[in-house]
């Protein structure tokens, strides 16, 4: 037997490679979004997705926000360009110890820290009371990952609102939401963002570049070793 609370596709072709002609029973209708939830998406470019959320923090009319982005390594970017411009935030992802995330959870619901930014493995199983804002940093891939985010808030017949900025790259993404989701998302522009303002510069290189980068490290220092190991076997020939 094999029990998961959801099937998203990797979770279906885990069962196929662990079971042979599995029958599948479901015992929960379609998930949707709680009534009580307010979604709106927001385009934006890439590069501007951190301003304009800064932008939307300092209007005063969002708190108690959790935050959702694709990687770890965008998770400490993001905290840590919030905090450099006066935000308190907090982050929780794998990388973090587990006293790290204790704290840092505690930290958000005593209100120390207004905003707390995550990866969807590490903000599994957090159970949060009276949640008001979500925000969607990053389109997930995954339409039940999305109802799933945007689930943690509106608990209990309460209200909330589900924010998702979108860049031009992630627009198949939303539509694939959209279509789960049977309706059209409304689009929201703020009026006093400047959209055409040089953004912040990425937030995670690209793993490609990543990757490019440590090689040519690792090339450089054979090349070191090497030339160090040519000049010592010379110096032992000189003596």
């Amino acid at each position: 037997l094999f029990f998961s609370a959801t099937m998203p596709d990797p979770i279906r072709q885990l069962t196929r490679d662990l079971l042979r002609n599995p029958a599948t029973i479901n015992l929960e209708r379609r998930s949707a979004p709680a009534v009580g939830i307010t979604q709106a998406v927001y385009p934006v470019a890439q590069e501007l997705k951190a301003a304009l959320f800064l932008k939307l923090l300092r209007r005063g009319e969002m708190r108690d926000v959790l935050v959702f982005t694709r990687t770890k390594h965008r998770a400490d970017r993001l905290t840590k360009y919030l905090v450099r411009n006066g935000v308190m935030a907090e982050r929780i992802h794998g990388n973090r110890s587990q006293p790290q995330r204790t704290a840092a959870l505690a930290g958000f619901k005593s209100g120390k820290f207004p905003v707390l930014v995550a990866t969807d493995i590490a903000a599994r199983g957090i159970d949060i009371e009276a949640l008001g804002h979500v925000v969607n940093f990053d389109v997930p891939k995954v339409p039940e990952d999305y109802i799933h985010r945007v689930g943690r808030t509106a608990r209990a017949e309460a209200v909330g609102d589900a924010f998702t900025f979108v860049a031009p790259d992630e627009e198949e993404d939303l539509r694939r939401i959209e279509r789960a989701l049977g309706k059209r998302l409304p689009r929201v522009m703020v009026p006093d963002f400047d959209y055409a303002a040089p953004g912040e510069g990425r937030l995670e290189v690209p793993l490609g570049e990543r990757i490019a980068a440590i090689r040519a490290r690792k090339a450089e220092e054979r090349a070191r070793a090497g030339a160090k190991a040519g000049r010592h076997n010379s110096q032992r020939r000189h003596r």
